[in-house]
Formats: structure tokens, sequence, C-alpha cells
């Protein structure tokens, strides 16, 4: 291999698009993936105006087939893989007793099992050729509960042990583990399209009235956040580069300034200054 391979999932927009564009104009041979690749406008579009060049494949965490036949394709071209990057994933709003099961186990198709998957899928490469890395996109949400993200930070919890389980077994191996853990994102989904559960929008359901408000708070604090995909991308960039990869990332300094506090100062605290204040913003106006 001539340049670093490194496979991405969830390219289509955001953090993967991100990742994909800076890693090719920074030397690397990226295989930039997505589940529909009727949504690959936006990447080609940026490929063209930033003059890139990458590989893209059609790859479905969710599908087994899927993810083997992205990786052989891989590894006939270029020999081997030095990094893959598990960035695809799903989002999902709403009160817990309004979130149906079906959409629960969706995310954790999506979140767990399918960056367990394609990890799965790639070990043996890196195993065999004693060097690697392994990066999975978690969130702030994966450290602390949140209001109307019950399942979502759930999977994310979820990662998080895996991803610190997983780095203890593969580390004789040659191959690092880190975790990128972003702060709430300027341009993120949660608040573009809320991503809600169906019920959740719903006039009948119990929590209605709180989570429009619910919705109206995420709003302001997504529309006055600091962090973007691009400084994700670039810590990504750097746990790639770096000797000795820490096993954490946090990106976003909201983010590092509350969990800093939340080292020092007592948990009683922390949960009446943050989560008290959330559930009052939310039901001071109305009942539910």
């Amino acid at each position: 291999m001539d340049k670093k391979v490194v496979i991405i999932t969830g390219t289509s927009s955001g953090i993967g698009l991100e990742t994909a564009i800076l890693l090719a104009e920074r030397g690397f041979r990226v295989y930039a993936t997505m589940r529909d690749l009727s949504r690959r406008d936006k990447l080609d579009s940026e490929v063209a105006r930033r003059n890139v060049h990458l590989n893209l494949l059609q790859l479905d965490v969710t599908e087994r087939r899927s993810i083997c036949s992205a990786v052989e394709t891989v590894i006939a071209e270029s020999g081997g893989i030095y990094a893959l990057v598990n960035n695809a994933g799903l989002y999902l709003r709403g009160y817990f007793e309004d979130i149906a099961e079906e959409e629960a186990r969706q995310v954790f198709e999506t979140n767990v099992f399918g960056t367990m998957e394609v990890t799965r899928a790639v070990l043996p490469h890196m195993r065999r050729a004693r060097k690697g890395r392994i990066l999975t996109v978690t969130s702030v949400a994966g450290r602390s509960g949140a209001l109307t993200a019950s399942v979502y930070c759930s999977s994310k919890f979820a990662l998080e042990g895996f991803c610190e389980s997983l780095t203890q077994e593969v580390t004789p191996w040659g191959i690092h583990v880190s975790i990128i853990e972003p702060a709430i994102l300027k341009s993120d989904r949660w608040a573009t399209d809320h991503c809600s559960a169906r019920k959740a929008l719903s006039a009948k359901s119990a929590y209605y009235t709180w989570y429009g408000e619910a919705k109206k708070l995420m709003d302001m604090v997504a529309r006055s956040s600091p962090t973007s995909s691009l400084d994700v991308a670039k810590a990504i960039y750097r746990a790639l580069n770096a000797r000795r990869p820490r096993l954490r990332y946090m990106v976003g300094s909201r983010a590092k300034l509350m969990f800093a506090l939340r080292r020092y100062v007592p948990g009683s605290l922390i949960e009446r200054a943050y989560f008290n204040e959330s559930i009052r913003r939310v039901t001071r106006s109305s009942d539910p």
C-alpha cells in the first residue's frame, strides 16, 4: 500500500463527508461508504469543489453481505486496511414512552450492532498486518444522558463500553482503538430535522407539549454551538496520525468544560445545575 487505506462509514453528509474529504486532501487512500448511493450528490459536489480523489462504495452497516462485499473490494484493490472510521449512525429523539420498540431496535441495529459487524469484518486483515486503527464516532451523549434522548444515549453508552473493551483485546496485535466524542454540532441533524419518534409528534402523546419545548431548547443549543463537523474530522485526523493515539478524543469546548466540571464538582450539584435545569425549561410553561 503506497497510501494509508481508510474505510469510512456514513459519508453522505456531516462528519463522515468532512472526514472523507479531509483525509483525501491529506494523503490517505479513502474509501467513503454509504448505505444509499443515491445520496452521493453532496459528497460528489465537495469532491469536485475541493479537487480530491476518493473511492465510493455502497455499505449498509445493518447488512452483513453488504459489509463483506465492501471490505473484500477494498482488500482486492488495496491489499490491506490501515484504518476504519465507524461513523454511520442514527439519531432518534422522543420521550422514552413515545419510542416504539421497532424504532429503538433500528437505532441499536445501526449504531451498535452495525458498528460491531464492520469492525468484525476488518479485524482479521489488521491482525494479519499486525497494525491498524479503529476509530468510532460516539458522542458526548455516550458519557451523559440527555432529555428526550434515552434510546440514542443508550446506544452511544454501549459503543463506549464496546470500544473500551475492544482496545484491551486488540492492542497486543498492534491495533489501536480510539473513541471520538463530539459535542452537539452547529450543523447537527438534531437541529435540522429533529429525527423524532413517530408518536412523539402526535398531539395524543402525554409528552407532546413538553417535547415541543425540548425541540426548541435543542435548536437553540445547536444554533449557538461553536463546534462543526470539520472540527470532528480534524480530531479524527489527529487520532489517525498520533504515534500513541489516545483512547478518547472529546471535540467541543462546551463539552470539555462540562466534563471537567463533572470531574471536580459533586454529582448532586451537576444534577441540579444541568439535568434539573433542562427539565425546568421544558416544563415551566405548561402541563404535559
